[in-house]
């Protein structure tokens, strides 16, 4: 059975950065994929001021930003035929998913990391205090099982190793379905827009010169009602919103099918579960197209890595580390997480959205209020000792005390 530090699960945004900064800090680290990359993947391709940072302080970005990268300065928002048009307080960077999970998984093995496509886990073994044993199914070869000191989990909301049955509270939760396809012809000049209809709204995003992404989030029954399909319910979206339609008009998609995903909110935030740290949207997502998904992806694999790496150095007491990283964890970003999900209500309702444009009329500094809380970091811990703690060595006196550190003096 392999010894391994740390065994990342999943191997996107998250997953792949947290194992980079734990390799880079001198552990052993190994990282699972179910997959392969490169692949698309249902997302805004929006990138926040903070995700941008840390991609740059990594290194990775220069090799993003001659690929496919456009500054995104400006927000719109439309309902019906009303719309507005705000300034962004920071510029962020459009980015396609094909690009930056591919570029972010060779970054982790470069940094030193074990990384396995093709092998999803097949079940998990142990706890935090003894460590654990997971099952491997690789193709070609029978189950294998490798110990890791620590697991992290990033490898979307979905995945755990046990489910509680659903119950009724849940079953009565709205579904939702994302879907997302790149179109050529269309001219944004550095604007991300949001087009909202009746209980569903999209996001457009350029990618490069005339390429944009559009991504979309719609209730089930919504896009039942529109006929069943996405191309009909897409159909139906441009005869809802005039400015959709105007923005589309002669645009051409890339590729025959949409890129779609389904899901609900029957699971709480959870930074922790069953003893392995969560990371990502398997921690907590973000309403989509609201907030910023990516980069709170970033964020808590910086904010994992850092509490970790504090750990085996001996900063922190072992049995009290995972309780430290949740409580971490809720301080930044619990609160993104419900203003995210404010948005969200706002953005499925066309009467709330033009009640929302008129807001932002009268009273432009909105936006500011709205782009601070869910997406920029506020804590001590954050704004100094995490967010320095990986610029080339991991100087353990540049993590502030927390709850549970031993007295090195």
């Amino acid at each position: 059975m392999v010894a391994w530090d740390v065994a990342v699960i999943g191997g996107g945004v998250a997953g792949s950065i947290v194992s980079a900064l734990l390799a880079q800090g001198g552990l052993r680290v190994i990282l699972l994929e179910k997959g392969t990359f490169p692949r698309e993947k249902v997302c805004g391709e929006f990138l926040s001021p903070d995700g941008v940072d840390l991609l740059q302080r990594l290194g990775v970005w220069p090799q993003l930003e001659h690929v496919s990268s456009v500054p995104i300065r400006t927000l719109t928002l439309s309902a019906r035929r009303r719309t507005i048009q705000c300034v962004l307080p920071r510029a962020g960077r459009s980015v396609s998913r094909w690009n930056l999970d591919h570029l972010l998984w060779e970054y982790a093995q470069a940094a030193g990391v074990e990384a396995w496509d093709r092998s999803p886990v097949t079940d998990v073994e142990g706890n935090f205090a003894q460590g654990f044993s997971l099952g491997l199914q690789r193709p070609g070869h029978p189950v294998q099982r490798i110990h890791a000191r620590v697991i992290m989990c990033a490898a979307g909301r979905q995945w755990g190793r046990r489910r509680p049955a659903a119950d009724a509270h849940h079953t009565r939760r709205p579904q939702f379905v994302g879907f997302k396809a790149h179109f050529q012809g269309v001219e944004l000049d550095q604007r991300i827009e949001l087009h909202t209809v009746s209980d569903a709204y999209c996001g457009v995003v350029a990618l490069e010169d005339t390429v944009v992404n559009l991504c979309c989030l719609a209730r089930t029954d919504a896009l039942r009602r529109a006929g069943g399909t996405l191309d009909s319910f897409y159909a139906s979206m441009l005869m809802q919103n005039p400015h959709l339609h105007a923005r589309m008009r002669g645009a051409k998609r890339l590729g025959p099918r949409w890129t779609t995903v389904g899901f609900t909110y029957a699971r709480r935030p959870m930074p922790v579960e069953d003893g392995f740290w969560r990371v990502g949207d398997s921690s907590g997502m973000i309403a989509p197209l609201t907030g910023d998904g990516m980069g709170m992806a970033v964020c808590t694999a910086e904010l994992a890595a850092a509490t970790a790496l504090a750990a085996f150095r001996g900063d922190l007491v072992w049995e009290r580390t995972t309780a430290e990283y949740a409580r971490r964890w809720q301080r930044e970003f619990a609160s993104r997480l419900r203003w995210g999900h404010r948005l969200e209500t706002i953005l499925l309702s066309p009467r709330l959205a033009i009640l929302a444009c008129r807001s932002l009329g009268l009273v432009p500094s909105l936006i500011d209020l709205v782009y601070r809380r869910t997406r920029r970091w506020s804590g001590p811990e954050l704004q100094g000792g995490v967010r320095q703690s990986f610029a080339i060595a991991f100087d353990s006196q540049s993590l502030p005390p927390a709850e549970g550190a031993r007295n090195s003096g």
